[in-house]
């Protein structure tokens, strides 16, 4: 870092949720309901062609993704690096004004702004841009 430089960010951000992919969604689920010691809240994101487990834990949300038919992006990553971390979430007040910061930041976008699974406003950052990591921002 340059020296002298102060970067104008909050650095304060909170995780909203962590997802993970997996390709058979029932025996996710029995791992992670082991795991957590916690039965999720199934969910059919018809938009996203996705089924959904989300355990609620104490300070954050773990989503267990599979896809449905005909959804291309999840089962493209399952594909190519089988079940795992799929993206990370963080938590935006204002997800106009994020665009506008990582975008003057040389951030692209890959898609949204959409409603997300919890019909808020959510956008991600295309991973060539992140270090391969795909980030999620969903709205307060």
């Amino acid at each position: 870092m340059e020296k002298g430089k102060v970067f104008k960010y909050n650095i304060y951000v909170k995780i909203n949720h962590i997802s993970i992919a997996v390709k058979d969604f029932e025996k996710g689920l029995e791992i992670f309901k082991k795991i957590f010691k916690k039965e999720p809240e199934i969910k059919f994101f018809e938009e996203g062609k996705l089924k959904i487990g989300i355990f609620y834990l104490e300070n954050i949300m773990i989503e267990i993704i599979s896809p449905l038919e005909g959804e291309e992006n999840v089962s493209k990553f399952l594909e190519k690096r089988g079940d795992g971390i799929h993206h990370i979430a963080l938590e935006v007040d204002n997800i106009d004004e994020k665009i506008e910061e990582i975008e003057k930041e040389g951030f692209k976008i890959a898609t949204g702004p959409r409603k997300g699974v919890k019909n808020k406003k959510v956008i991600f950052l295309h991973p060539n841009t992140t270090n391969k990591v795909l980030i999620e921002f969903v709205e307060k």
